[in-house]
């Protein structure tokens, strides 16, 4: 090693030793076009797909219009405001299945796959409005009476009704007799994807509005879009095991030859140049350390192959004495 130059650390010095360890911070790209990902969001229609969706629910639209006029005999804009995906153990954030209303909607004699979903106020206002009064009752949460609830049901199951129908011929699907509050009974897996499809009603040239939320599984949209769902397939789980031991057998391990370490001041550490010897902390007969993510696996000794280093295991990390090389 060269001669130490006393303890002046000096900004030469300093600086030297900084840049050859990397101290620069890297630079930053400004114009990286990375766009945030939403992991809520099942992303299982693609962008095409979703206008597929949008354009199909224009037209519902225009028979959900037709269906109010023939139960409340009055016009009504009907436009649909949103369609988005949501994994269905998070659907309780984005619809209000507590204190509203819904009807359940499926196959016959299967369990159904989705329903229609309006607000207690909603519901309140609409059942008003078809018995002919002028006011609603304040109240959102009453329980309503046998005449409303049947009332309630037939303009959520002709709604139901208008949008399944769009479904055909891809979906054969019908709603409930009875409409209930709270969730409907329906039954997500919570990883499975959800489309929360919602249409804004409101009398033409009235300032209010409700709003009506469709809430159906992926896959039974997805022949609708035109999406794709890949056949499933059984695997024994016999099988899983080989497949699962055949990936293991084929991942690659990076294991570490660790010659040695040593110990200087930080001062040596600035004098070091070329030319300078360090010794490190092990004579020369013991084995190099291979290491496999920190722990030591082998022994061996240093060696050269095929043009390259080499270490020639001598033991394991386990073993009390040598073994035969590998």
């Amino acid at each position: 090693m060269t001669d130490p130059s006393g303890a002046n650390l000096n900004r030469a010095r300093l600086h030297r030793l900084l840049a050859a360890v990397g101290s620069a911070p890297a630079p930053v790209d400004a114009t990286s076009p990375a766009q945030p990902y939403d992991w809520r969001d099942p992303h299982y229609f693609n962008d095409d797909q979703r206008n597929r969706l949008a354009a199909l629910m224009s037209q519902v639209a225009a028979v959900l219009a037709e269906r109010c006029v023939h139960f409340f005999n009055s016009e009504f804009n009907v436009v649909p405001i949103s369609v988005t995906q949501h994994f269905a153990n998070d659907l309780s954030r984005h619809v209000d299945l507590e204190r509203g209303f819904s009807l359940a909607v499926g196959p016959d004699e299967k369990p159904p796959c989705g329903f229609v979903a309006i607000g207690a106020s909603v519901a309140m206002d609409w059942v008003t409005q078809l018995l002919g009064d002028s006011e609603s009752d304040a109240d959102p949460n009453r329980t309503l009476s046998s005449l409303e609830e049947s009332l309630l049901s037939n303009l959520l199951g002709a709604m139901a009704d208008a949008f399944v129908g769009a479904l055909r011929p891809h979906q054969d699907l019908k709603p409930a007799d009875r409409a209930s509050r709270g969730p409907a009974a329906v039954t997500f897996e919570p990883t499975d994807p959800v489309c929360k499809i919602v249409f804004q009603i409101g009398k033409a040239q009235a300032e209010s509005s409700a709003e009506v939320a469709f809430i159906l599984s992926g896959p039974v949209l997805a022949p609708v879009v035109g999406k794709t769902i890949p056949t499933k397939t059984t695997t024994s789980q016999d099988e899983l095991a080989r497949l699962l031991m055949e990936h293991v057998h084929r991942m690659p391990v990076s294991i570490t030859a660790h010659l040695g370490s040593m110990r200087l001041s930080f001062e040596e550490v600035l004098d070091l140049a070329p030319g300078d010897v360090l010794l490190i902390d092990k004579p020369l007969d013991e084995p190099v350390d291979l290491t496999l993510h920190g722990q030591v696996v082998f022994r061996g000794r240093p060696a050269q192959s095929a043009g390259q280093y080499a270490v020639f295991i001598t033991e394991g990390a386990n073993d009390s004495g040598p073994q035969s090389a590998r």
